[in-house]
């Protein structure tokens, strides 16, 4: 009675847990998932209204109609709400949506415009929805809580009066099991005489039947019949010691039997208290062979079967090992040029197709003593053993990059590629692995940087322009903190109107220990390592920010680096850099490079007319420099066509840069776009420029690139800068 009485009141306890709690839980949630998203409204729509109102004193001169349209958002599933619009008196200034029933929840939102509270935005629903919901939650948790009750007092008290029933049962489930079992399993006493064992046993071993009455001694089971057809001789000693020796000895170890048709046996054996053991065999042939393809794959690149970094690490060190001093040992470390360009505008499938080309054209450069590794990614690394250095490091480091060189068919794509190899020769540039593999990496470091589809063997001097170059990027990264970055402005000079309308943002870097550094030094440096995100977010803030003081007709150019354009905020950063500068988007003109469409044509064409949208003007700059500049006029109306300075350097000495020269024009006039010449530096240039349409002309006839400071100031004395009147 007593146990009854537990089973009971655990089962009550449990249906009032399960009746109260889950409905209680169920209503809290969802009334606080509905004030999120009311709150969410209010706030987007608060967000949305301060877009359209440019200071607290003009909030309501906007057409009312308009307001309306704004805040307008479709109704969700939770049911219809009631939006309102109040000024700062509570007054509705405008509202959509029928008063909900009761009980009602209502969130506000501020609506801020440059930090003043101008009104606030209300969002009301009713909660019957989520209280009809609830009450049919608790009905289900009430339900829920019976049957929980039910289960747990029934249920119990007949298992209880079954489990006498189930003790004799037991030995059939007993032999049941040891029937079943996936190993084999043998007992026997202080006598080594077979107490009992299954079927699996039996099987395992090939033995009969009669040989596996209980009683029958061990020597017997071992001399007669079963796999070995009696002969004693040909059984293997490990079994024989796993079932004699060990249980005599009163110990227990695993014995590995292997036997003559290629399996292999556990065989796992326990002392019993009074003599004799029990043993269990297992057959562990597919999990060896299962480990072996685990430890396989573990040294193997999965992709191409090539060895990964474990096993060329340890290849590379066996090598170094057993070099005579007589041997030289060539590492080299090599990547595809543009990999990531053909992964990401010919998809991942293409790449991985691509990576398994490679590694076969690897296998066939290299000699039969010699091991290529893909280290991951697009990154491989072969040694070459055995072999005159650097003689035959040099034959095959042109051979892979030939071979590389090719062109690959895939899946109907005519894919091009090439690499840049590093390579070192060991012992003379050092004999150890990690060493090794750094150097040749710094190497491969130093071909990309020279031009990429080269190779080039280490030099001392290359760890020493590493450091230095680390050292530049640690720098990099605490430059913006520290306020070491500043712009230079250089004037745009039009033509026709024969005034500056414009200027162009140049970065400069001032280092407190090397001084002005070059952006030619930095930039590429910031471009790789991904740090002119953050640093173009700050041009963009400050030339907005300087070009705010000046005359309304001023422009203001950026430039924008490819890399941005791969970071999916690079608009909300313009729009950002405009809205806290309180400039007006159509004085912003954003240059790009044809590099930018080259990486990810369709994605980088769609940030372009988003920037657009944004009311900015973009302009192709350093134009004619690249392959392919005519085909992404075609496909993006750029608003400003700028010839890059090389075609004006020589202008008098060269014709084709005159040819080109004519040729913008004339394409910037049929296009309808204005067109700058970049680089004009004396009255003769200026002349040929203005002959030939150009329309504005920048360079150090002009100016220079000149601080912030200095073109405020002449925007203050109210005097333009000028050149001197053409002849």
């Amino acid at each position: 009675m007593a146990l009854r009485s537990l089973v009971g009141t655990i089962g009550l306890t449990l249906a009032l847990i399960i009746g109260l709690a889950f409905p209680v839980i169920y209503g809290t949630y969802h009334y606080l998932d509905r004030g999120k998203i009311l709150s969410f409204k209010a706030q987007l729509n608060a967000q949305r209204l301060a877009k359209y109102i440019y200071a607290n004193n003009v909030l309501w001169q906007y057409q009312r109609d308009r307001i309306a349209e704004i805040i307008l958002l479709p109704s969700d599933d939770e049911g219809p709400v009631r939006q309102r619009v109040v000024d700062l008196t509570d007054a509705v200034v405008t509202q959509d949506g029928v008063t909900q029933p009761w009980p009602v929840m209502r969130r506000d939102a501020p609506i801020l415009v440059r930090g003043d509270l101008v009104g606030r935005m209300q969002v009301e629903a009713s909660l019957v929805p989520v209280l009809q919901a609830t009450g049919w939650a608790a009905l289900f948790s009430f339900a829920l809580g019976y049957a929980a009750y039910f289960a747990v007092r029934v249920f119990p008290l007949r298992v209880l009066d079954r489990t006498l029933g189930e003790l004799a049962a037991q030995n059939l489930r007993f032999d049941t099991a040891l029937s079943n079992m996936s190993q084999g399993l043998s007992m026997f006493d202080a006598d080594q005489r077979l107490v009992v064992c299954n079927e699996r046993y039996k099987a395992l071993y090939g033995i009969a039947a009669n040989l596996t009455k209980p009683g029958t001694y061990l020597r017997d089971i071992l001399a007669t019949h079963g796999t070995y057809e009696g002969q004693q001789d040909e059984i293997p000693q490990e079994y024989k010691r796993a079932l004699l020796t060990l249980p005599l000895d009163n110990k227990t170890a695993t014995t590995i039997v292997e036997l003559k048709d290629g399996r292999a046996i556990a065989v796992h054996s326990d002392p019993m208290p009074g003599g004799g053991w029990i043993a269990t065999h297992e057959d562990i042939t597919e999990q060896r062979n299962a480990s072996a393809r685990l430890t396989y794959m573990a040294h193997h690149d999965a992709l191409t079967d090539l060895p990964n970094r474990v096993l060329l690490r340890h290849r590379l060190n066996e090598a170094l090992d057993h070099l005579q001093p007589s041997e030289c040992l060539a590492v080299l470390c090599l990547d595809l040029d543009h990999f990531k360009e053909i992964n990401d505008t010919l998809s991942h499938p293409v790449g991985d197709a691509l990576l398994k080309q490679v590694a076969d054209r690897l296998r066939a450069c290299i000699g039969d003593s010699d091991v290529v590794a893909r280290m991951g990614g697009d990154e491989f690394t072969i040694v070459q053993s055995g072999a005159a250095q650097p003689t035959n490091a040099t034959a095959l480091a042109s051979r892979v990059i030939e071979m590389l060189g090719t062109p690959y068919e895939i899946d109907g794509h005519h894919v091009t590629t090439g690499a840049s190899i590093g390579v070192v020769v060991a012992p003379s540039d050092g004999t150890h692995s990690d060493h090794l593999l750094k150097s040749a990496d710094l190497a491969l470091y130093q071909a990309k940087a020279e031009g990429r589809g080269a190779y080039r063997f280490f030099e001392a001097g290359m760890n020493e322009r590493m450091q230095a170059r680390r050292k530049l990027e640690i720098d990099l990264r605490s430059a913006i903190t520290k306020g070491e970055f500043e712009l230079h402005y250089q004037p745009l000079f039009d033509l026709e109107k024969n005034e500056v309308v414009g200027y162009e943002a140049l970065l400069r870097w001032n280092h407190p220990e090397r001084g002005k550094v070059s952006p030619l030094d930095f930039i590429p440096l910031a471009e790789e390592t991904g740090l002119i995100v953050p640093i173009g977010e700050w041009v963009l803030r400050q030339a907005c920010a300087d070009a705010a003081k000046w005359p309304e007709h001023i422009r203001i150019a950026v430039n924008l680096s490819p890399v941005q354009f791969k970071s999916h905020g690079l608009v909300q950063t313009v729009f950002n850099a405009l809205a806290a500068a309180g400039l007006a988007a159509s004085r912003l003109e954003l240059e790009i490079t044809e590099s930018v469409l080259l990486a990810n044509t369709e994605a980088s064409l769609a940030m372009l007319h988003q920037l657009r949208g944004l009311g900015a003007s973009i302009s192709m700059d350093d134009f004619g420099t690249g392959y392919s500049s005519l085909s992404y006029l075609q496909s993006f109306p750029f608003d400003k066509i700028k010839l890059d300075r090389s075609f004006i350097k020589d202008l008098g000495e060269n014709k084709s840069s005159l040819a080109i020269l004519r040729a913008v024009a004339s394409l910037g006039a049929s296009l309808g776009v204005s067109t700058t010449a970049e680089g004009v530096e004396t009255e003769e240039q200026m002349r040929e420029v203005r002959a030939e349409g150009i329309t504005q002309i920048q360079g150090y006839l002009i100016s220079r690139p000149q601080p912030a400071q200095d073109v405020t100031r002449s925007f203050h004395r109210s005097s333009a800068v000028q050149p001197a009147s053409p002849a």
